[in-house]
């Protein structure tokens, strides 16, 4: 008996196997980026990072002669894996968590460095005190992530091509002297190069807003990255690039607001 109905006529299951054939086509085409991929690789790794800083902190505050052995490491290492990321991107999925794993030492390093050894460290006070600025830094370091990914969801924080320029080259500035002022101080003696992001009082603590908010801004570049690439139908490996330019944003703000933090305890 025939029907009206064209979905069960004779003709459609004919015709089944050539739209079956494309579905499976489409089906084995390679997977693509996904903002959400990149999200669950972005606290994938921001779990090994802060996992790894947390076991490790007690081995930098018992042992601060590792600090600097460690600090050194990672920026080579955070080179490195940014190198073979941009040559072998299809590995990424190996190097990057490598990163995160690494990233979690110098966390730890660098904090045990800003509140007991540094210059700021006089104002910080006691371990409680330390202690409880660590976990202020990393919240608030979280809490500033999750506004700026709701302004650019949202549509409300988004950034011209022009601004786009004018915070790259802030952000390589702020970078180059932070490198800079490490190398030659190293190397001739500390107060070589004046480090005004360990500098309180009002230049000091103004620098180290200027440097938080540049940081905040930086994540919208990696957001728009991560949708750039999932337009473009980038590979699925690439979810893994986005994923590390988040982490390393917010490992750098992380480290600014604790510096800001102690600053303004200091006062």
């Amino acid at each position: 008996m025939r029907t009206s109905n064209p979905v069960f006529n004779s003709s459609t299951y004919q015709e089944a196997p050539s739209w079956m054939g494309a579905l499976s086509s489409a089906q084995s085409k390679p997977k693509t980026m996904s903002v959400q991929g990149t999200a669950w690789k972005t606290l994938y790794l921001l779990a090994i990072t802060i996992v790894t800083a947390a076991f490790s902190f007690n081995m930098y505050r018992n042992n601060p002669g590792l600090i600097m052995p460690t600090m050194i490491g990672s920026l080579i290492g955070g080179l490195v894996a940014s190198i073979i990321m941009l040559k072998k991107p299809q590995i990424s999925s190996f190097v990057v968590p490598i990163f995160a794993f690494s990233e979690g030492l110098f966390v730890a390093a660098i904090s045990v460095a800003i509140v007991f050894y540094s210059p700021l460290a006089s104002k910080v006070g006691g371990d409680t005190a330390a202690y409880t600025m660590i976990g202020q830094a990393a919240g608030l370091s979280l809490a500033i992530t999750g506004a700026m990914l709701f302004g650019y969801a949202s549509g409300v924080l988004r950034l011209g091509n022009f601004a786009t320029k004018v915070v790259g080259v802030m952000v390589a500035g702020v970078m180059f002297y932070y490198l800079a002022s490490f190398i030659v101080n190293m190397i001739f003696g500390a107060g070589t190069i004046p480090r005004v992001d360990y500098m309180d009082g009002p230049i000091g603590i103004g620098f180290s807003i200027f440097v938080v908010v540049l940081a905040s801004i930086m994540l919208l570049l990696d957001f728009r990255f991560i949708d750039d690439g999932v337009q473009r139908g980038l590979p699925k490996y690439y979810e893994w690039i986005g994923a590390f330019g988040i982490l390393t944003t917010v490992v750098w703000l992380y480290i600014e607001i604790l510096k800001l933090l102690a600053k303004l305890k200091s006062e």
